[in-house]
């Protein structure tokens, strides 16, 4: 089958490779020149593992092309896939307006030739139905046209395996040709097939993130309770992901969630539903109590070391997440500009292996990027882990005292092994747990040692 995909995100780069290593012929189009010549030449600038190996295999095979932006109306693909992001606009709403340019550009084909387009992205329910209008008016003698929505489910760090390896593959068709000729495009890759109307699928993509949202914010909520009653979250994490109801994931505690897709469609759902009557009330508290989680890693900050400003703080890690380089509201940001403004004279040193020059950018300036954790670490009176790349899972006992002034870390995702650097005099406070000296530290009792002995027995 002949696709075409617009729009070179990772997104869109991961579904022509993809498609294309099933065996179809694939072009794909961007607006950005200088991208697309970088891209037909064989370089890939995203670090997104196996993608690059995956484009260099299929350009050779020659199922793969990257077009010029001016050849698109010329396009005869019979399925065209709009990848293009839709960021956050002021109000929550999805911006739409680089979706519509990259519409109006679409190839106007031939009469009685069927075709295709299909939103993989994140868009307001209804979008499907504008477009399949904006389409017609624009094109009276276009061709048989369908519009459909395929939501992408993949994950930054993961997205080539998750396109190969997907959990569900989602059909929203307005007729029985479309949904049986997406099956069939789709017929290699073993997962169920979940067919529905165009509006129930963009709703259901928005509804996921929302969903995963609420469950990261209870976690926190529950780290914080067990950190205030002196109970262990990591026990209580294993507690809840063992029951089936519930499922091991999205369950860590720390500095929050961010990134260029979940926190976008929380905001999303909240705005639409407001717009239809029905209030997200639950959603709209979760994304209130993921912005406060910076603060509270500040707090704790404060408890554990007196005096912040003037001293040297470590921030170990600054993209979102683990395997990307994406800074799109990375929880970094946030406390990095909190420790500013509560503590002026305060010193930030930080270290991330992939984030480079966007870190750069969304970070304030007076924040010092350092060339690895070593010179980030070197003379700090605490450090915090804000990202849990393996790298510094590695970190040991000996090099925190040796680098640091102070061996004090607070872990961000619980990701370090706090009772062996306990042990071995590194203070190490994870997310929902204490340091197994609490006394050393003013500010650090909880508050069920202040209720009287028989409160804290169990009631049944």
């Amino acid at each position: 089958m002949k696709l075409a995909v617009v729009g070179m995100s990772i997104a869109g780069l991961v579904t022509g490779a993809g498609f294309a290593e099933l065996g179809h012929e694939v072009e794909c189009y961007d607006d950005d020149s200088l991208l697309i010549e970088r891209l037909a030449s064989g370089a890939v600038d995203s670090k997104e593992p196996g993608l690059q190996a995956l484009i260099a295999r299929n350009a050779k095979a020659e199922r793969l092309k990257f077009r010029g932006w001016q050849e698109l109306p010329e396009s005869a693909a019979e399925v065209i896939f709009l990848t293009e992001g839709t960021p956050s606009g002021e109000d929550g709403n999805p911006q739409l307006g680089r979706l519509w340019t990259f519409v109006d550009r679409l190839p106007a084909g031939q009469k009685r030739c069927r075709r295709i387009v299909v939103i993989r992205s994140s868009v307001p329910v209804g979008t499907a139905d504008r477009l399949e209008n904006r389409l017609r008016r624009r094109l009276p003698e276009l061709g048989e046209v369908a519009v459909a929505s395929v939501p992408d489910f993949a994950r930054e760090g993961s997205a080539v395996r998750d396109f190969f390896e997907p959990s569900q593959i989602v059909i929203g068709a307005s007729d029985e040709a479309t949904e049986q000729q997406l099956r069939s495009l789709h017929s290699r890759l073993a997962a169920p097939i979940l067919t529905m109307d165009r509006r129930s699928a963009e709703l259901g993509k928005m509804a996921v993130n929302g969903f995963l949202a609420v469950k990261l914010a209870y976690a926190n909520e529950m780290a914080a309770l067990s950190e205030q009653t002196g109970a262990d979250y990591a026990a209580v994490e294993r507690m809840l992901g063992l029951d089936p109801r519930i499922g091991s994931y999205y369950l860590g505690a720390g500095l929050g969630f961010g990134g260029p897709h979940l926190p976008k469609d929380a905001r999303a759902l909240v705005r639409t539903a407001e717009g239809a009557g029905a209030p997200q009330t639950l959603l709209a508290a979760a994304m209130r109590a993921n912005a406060a989680l910076p603060l509270r890693m500040v707090r704790k900050l404060e408890a554990a070391l007196s005096g912040p400003s003037r001293r040297r703080i470590a921030l170990l890690g600054l993209a979102y997440k683990a395997g990307s380089a994406e800074m799109s509201e990375a929880p970094s940001v946030r406390l990095a500009a909190e420790l500013l403004r509560r503590h002026p004279g305060i010193q930030l040193a930080a270290y991330d292996p992939a984030a480079g020059e966007a870190a750069r950018q969304a970070l304030p300036g007076a924040v010092q990027l350092c060339d690895s954790a070593e010179e980030a670490l070197c003379g700090s009176d605490a450090a915090i882990l804000v990202t849990d790349w393996p790298e510094f899972r590695c970190l040991t006992a000996e090099q925190f005292k040796r680098w640091m002034k102070r061996p004090i870390v607070l872990d961000g995702r619980n990701a370090l092994n706090a009772d062996l650097l306990n042990a071995q005099g590194v203070v190490c406070i994870g997310a929902g747990r204490l340091p197994d000296s609490r006394g050393a530290f003013a500010g650090m009792s909880t508050a069920a040692d202040a209720l009287p002995r028989a409160t804290n027995e169990p009631t049944g």
